[in-house]
């Protein structure tokens, strides 16, 4: 830059100096000339009058002398003189002849012939012609011819004078010119280094703020705008790379810091591993103390696991070590430091173990965040306890990428929580199989829903003394166009964990639904039991939709029944009251399904106006079996707790004679199982239904009314 501002210059000043030369140069040379045609005429005009008083006596040989010594002056070239009558040719060479042929110039024939003075200026040369007067008369001519300059010659002369007046004043300009362009350029050279080092990344630049007023504005606005552009970047990296909630690295942060560790790991041969921690319990929490308060329990959960986990196992957030996709990879020694606890979102927090020696080490940390979750946390002043669920895959054993890395410790995860919560588990072969046939169970689910592939079945439920068909209950087939009959338990566990429970719940409603008008239509009119999901009936319009549904069918709301689990009532007993309220002042009736196997409040239980409690089958398996007693009095118990409640029981699983026996001496309202029937199509059951009723032992003992 220095350099090109000094060419400039230079060149300027040449420039101005060439146009300001050449417009003297012309001007000088124009007046040269003019002087030196002046001086042509003048120096012919006095030989001229000279030669006029020898002339007239015709000496010839004293004209030839004083042309001779006239020729000798170093501007003239040739001169001559001749007669009037053009006889005598004299040129001041005494060699050439006075009478000889003549060579006679136009100027000079021009002088006689006008008597007056002629020139003529041709090349570099100029001609002058000059009258010799006698009395008023020519009587010859004079002609002289002078060397006349060119214009290159004139401006080489006047060039190199004036050069000698102005270089010292060229270069005493130039000098000066270099210092002020020192001053500037200098300033200008850091600011441009310091400008070239941001654009390459490096933002821990500050330019001098020293020089020229407008060299320390720039100065001042350049640092202004690199503090501006870092605490920008700082943002946009806190914007893109840390949850809000916890202040920790979010997904795209851990995305590349994993993807980094597994490359590192393939590169030198060691192994890492990766902790998929979920909080178990944390949606009851943010469903009853509200988001706000689910917020800080994470914010404390996150608190405590960078408390927990060592030093070399955890960062805190850093935006000036943010990754770089495409960036230089940090050193071995750094990597090994930089390892990450971060939030995926939710409840989901991800720990990563860039080195570990052996797949133990995994295990040490996962045991020691599952026993920090013991400690209950407060919140808002209340004490909340949770748990954790860890989920543990190793690299590159379990995973090549990313994403591989990250479903392995996820499906480890779901395994821990399958067995029972607050444990850890590692990813195994058995864990993707059964990963695989999820997917495919769910593609193929969703497939069933939308080509009609699913059915009803019906399994009857009888009176316990009489044997007589009382009532029945729908349950969900799916006949697979490959696989054929796909039993519930394959596929009803994947549904609610996929979210097709939903469209799944509101099929079976619907069709069970317009199967009792189907029924009703044939003569049929009993009840039918229904199963309800947990996520159907967290729906806050999930009674607002049925009642709809009960009106656009047309059905007798009394002969629909709706089975939910003593989870379900008692995960958010108030949203259950609404719902079972609202449905029961229409006339739908309500059972809890499973009961005896939850961990539900009595007090809170009885509060919830259900109608039928229904006894699971695990109990009803001990029943008969005369070295299980504890079976045969919980039984016995919740009988006669329904009975005092005004409920009906029923009785699901039996199996055998002396099981239904008993069950009817307790006083159990109705029994459902395989000694009756098994689940069947809709026509199977009306046919099962009326062989059963024109039984004559069974008419004579009637039928219970149905409710």
């Amino acid at each position: 830059m220095h350099f090109r501002f000094l060419v400039l210059l230079l060149g300027i000043a040449i420039a101005l100096l060439s146009v300001q030369l050449v417009t003297d140069t012309m001007r000088e040379v124009r007046q040269l000339r003019e002087a030196r045609l002046a001086e042509a005429l003048s120096i012919t005009s006095v030989i001229a009058r000279s030669l006029e008083k020898q002339f007239d006596i015709i000496e010839l040989e004293d004209i030839e002398d004083i042309l001779a010594k006239v020729r000798v002056h170093p501007d003239i070239v040739k001169l001559s003189v001749v007669d009037r009558d053009l006889t005598i040719y004299l040129d001041g060479n005494p060699r050439t002849s006075p009478v000889a042929s003549f060579n006679y110039s136009d100027v000079q024939l021009n002088a006689l012939k006008i008597a007056a003075t002629d020139f003529k200026i041709s090349g570099d040369r100029i001609k002058v012609g000059e009258p010799l007067m006698s009395k008023g008369i020519a009587t010859g001519s004079v002609m002289v011819e002078f060397r006349n300059p060119g214009f290159w010659q004139t401006l080489d002369q006047i060039i190199w004078g004036k050069l000698l007046t102005i270089a010292p004043i060229l270069i005493t300009a130039m000098l000066f010119a270099m210092g002020l362009v020192t001053q500037i350029t200098q300033p200008l050279r850091k600011l441009s280094n310091s400008a070239k080092a941001v654009s390459e990344g490096n933002l821990d630049q500050s330019v001098d703020e020293r020089g020229p007023k407008e060299i320390r504005q720039l100065g001042v606005s350049f640092n202004t705008m690199i503090a501006t552009v870092k605490a920008n970047i700082e943002q946009i990296c806190q914007l893109a790379y840390v949850d809000r909630v916890t202040q920790l690295p979010n997904r795209e942060y851990f995305r590349m810091e994993l993807t980094r560790a597994i490359k590192r790991a393939q590169r030198n041969g060691h192994s890492g591993a990766l902790l998929f921690v979920d909080l178990d319990g944390f949606k009851r929490v943010n469903d009853t103390l509200g988001h706000d308060l689910g917020d800080r329990l994470l914010t404390a959960f996150a608190d405590r696991m960078k408390a927990l986990v060592r030093t070399e196992d955890t960062i805190s957030w850093n935006s000036s070590a943010t990754p770089i996709e495409g960036g230089e990879p940090l050193s071995e020694d750094a990597a090994k430091e930089k390892q990450v606890l971060a939030r995926l979102g939710g409840d989901e927090f991800t720990l990563l173990l860039s080195e570990i020696r052996e797949e133990t080490d995994a295990a040490m940390v996962s045991r020691r965040i599952i026993k920090a979750m013991g400690e209950p946390f407060e919140i808002g002043g209340t004490e909340v306890r949770i748990g954790a669920s860890v989920g543990i895959a190793t690299f590159p054993r379990d995973g090549s990428n990313y994403q591989q890395v990250l479903k392995s410790a996820d499906m480890a995860m779901y395994l821990a929580k399958e067995e029972g919560k607050n444990t850890f588990r590692y990813f195994s072969e058995e864990l993707n199989h059964r990963a695989s046939h999820r997917l495919e169970v769910e593609t193929d689910l969703r497939n069933a829903l939308a080509q009609g592939q699913l059915e009803l079945h019906y399994q009857p439920k009888v009176d316990c003394r009489t044997g007589a068909p009382v009532s029945m209950e729908a349950l969900v087939r799916w006949r697979h166009p490959q696989r054929g009959m796909v039993r519930p338990g394959d596929f009803i566990r994947i549904a609610e964990e996929t979210g097709l429970i939903l469209p799944l719940g509101d099929w079976v409603l619907r069709a069970a639904c317009a199967q009792i008008t189907v029924f009703a239509s044939q003569g049929l009119e009993m009840p039918m039991a229904v199963n309800i999901s947990p996520q159907q009936f967290e729906q806050p319009d999930f009674s607002e939709r049925l009642l709809e549904l009960v009106g656009q069918e047309k059905i007798r709301p009394g002969l629909l029944e709706l089975e939910i689990t003593e989870a379900m009532a008692m995960s958010d007993p108030g949203r259950a009251l609404d719902h079972i309220r609202k449905l029961k002042r229409a006339g739908i009736r309500f059972a809890i399904d499973d009961f005896g196997t939850g961990h539900s409040s009595l007090s809170q239980l009885s509060r919830l106006p259900f109608d039928v409690f229904k006894i699971d089958r695990s109990f009803i398996d001990a029943l008969g079996d005369d070295a299980d007693q504890h079976g045969f009095a919980i039984v016995r118990t919740i009988v006669a707790m329904a009975q005092s409640l005004n409920y009906e029981t029923v009785a699901e699983g039996v199996e055998t004679v002396e099981q239904q026996q008993m069950l009817a001496e307790m006083g159990c309202t109705l029994s459902q199982g395989y000694l009756f029937a098994r689940p069947m199509p809709a026509n199977d059951f009306i046919s099962w239904v009326r062989a059963r009723q024109a039984e004559p032992s069974r008419q004579a003992k009637g039928k219970r009314k149905a409710a």
